[in-house]
């Protein structure tokens, strides 16, 4: 279910777009964030290979205007399609509202298509959801191209559960605003029917009003064009906008510990040095930050969650000092996290992951994967009430 602020009042819906890798997915974020008016987009993080492929995952918070009273934001992320990422894309599927399959409409990616398709089932199921009762939505990318295969094929293949579906070309933009107004109405659809399970809850996005589907098609900045009566030829298709900050790392050819030969250096804030998660939080921290990411990089699991565990603990600390110097001003770490709007089970598992780490117990790549994910919420919570 969506995380909901009660401090900043503001709603968080998570969307993951998956799918078989080279199928559009990081171009689908990049069009969006260059499309989408500057006052209601965040940075797009993108940690990519040195061919430009994603390794971990594409991140780009999308501000609505307020509907209603309750600020909303969309986090979209994309998964690495490549096969052996199993572990990352289990982890990023992790607390999704929604879920955007892109698929290649290619005759020869279709099997690509189908893998990607039975794997995302695969990480749902170890998460104890389903396909049929999960929000999504289906993409067919690349109609521009000749020989694609038709949407009627492709829906009667792979839209099992009658979803949404819509033909995209994700270099031109072509369809993705569509796309994303799909999957924000059921994501929308599917909170409402959940808040009796939770209490009256906030109440403030009835679909009469319009609510998210207008907020979203309000998003670009200019109408992108409907498709073209005829396919445009390979040669005269534009390339995606550059809009993406990337992170470059070495590939790895499993999921196992990298070879220390093959580590980045951490990156600098220098200009044209390259872009680090640390420099979305304060000078003095970031240190701290790019020493995780230092871990992380050469393999070294325990030691990253250990070094995630160094940076949650300022971030809350920080946040703590908006309540001022009272006694009554809250101080527990676990008061703190859910003052701003973090999940307590999520909390909980980081704590227990740090516990294991810091007792020598075994900790994997997934593990520091997580607790760096917990970082990055810790880090936008924090952002969002204006903790220094």
């Amino acid at each position: 279910m969506a995380a909901l602020n009660p401090l900043t009042r503001e709603l968080v819906f998570k969307i993951v777009f998956y799918g078989p890798g080279l199928g559009g997915k990081t171009t689908t974020l990049q069009t969006i964030h260059a499309r989408t008016k500057p006052e209601h987009r965040g940075k797009l993080v993108s940690l990519a290979t040195p061919t430009d492929r994603t390794l971990y995952f594409d991140f780009l918070p999308l501000r609505l205007a307020k509907v209603r009273g309750m600020s909303v934001r969309l986090q979209l992320f994309t998964v690495p399609g490549q096969v052996y990422f199993t572990a990352t894309r289990k982890l990023v599927l992790t607390g999704a509202d929604g879920i955007v399959f892109v698929a290649d409409s290619q005759a020869a990616r279709q099997d690509a298509d189908q893998e990607s398709l039975d794997d995302l089932n695969a990480n749902l199921a170890e998460h104890g959801r389903s396909l049929s009762q999960t929000p999504h939505a289906f993409q067919w990318n690349k109609r521009d191209l000749e020989g694609a295969i038709s949407a009627e094929e492709l829906d009667r293949r792979f839209n099992l559960f009658a979803a949404p579906a819509t033909g995209t070309v994700a270099t031109t933009g072509e369809g993705v605003f569509e796309s994303l107004e799909k999957i924000t109405s059921l994501v929308l659809e599917a909170y409402k029917a959940e808040l009796p399970r939770f209490g009256t809850g906030p109440g403030l996005l009835d679909a009469e009003d319009g609510g998210l589907e207008v907020a979203v098609r309000e998003l670009a900045e200019s109408p992108i064009p409907r498709r073209a009566s005829s396919p445009l030829p390979a040669a005269t298709r534009s390339p995606p906008p550059s809009a993406a900050t990337a992170v470059t790392l070495s590939p790895k050819p499993s999921e196992g510990a990298p070879s220390p030969s093959h580590a980045p250096a951490p990156a600098s804030d220098a200009p044209g040095a390259g872009y680090s998660f640390a420099q979305l939080w304060p000078e003095a921290e970031r240190a701290a930050v790019r020493q995780v990411e230092k871990e992380l990089a050469r393999g070294a699991w325990s030691e990253a969650v250990q070094a995630c565990d160094t940076v949650v603990a300022r971030s809350l600390a920080s946040a703590a000092n908006l309540a001022g110097g009272a006694v009554e001003s809250p101080r527990d770490p676990a008061l703190v996290a859910q003052l701003l709007g973090l999940a307590g089970p999520d909390y909980l598992r980081f704590r227990r992951c740090v516990r294991l780490a810091r007792g020598g117990g075994p900790i994997d790549s997934t593990d520091a994967l997580a607790a760096y994910h917990f970082v990055l919420d810790v880090g936008r919570a924090r952002r969002a009430v204006g903790a220094p």
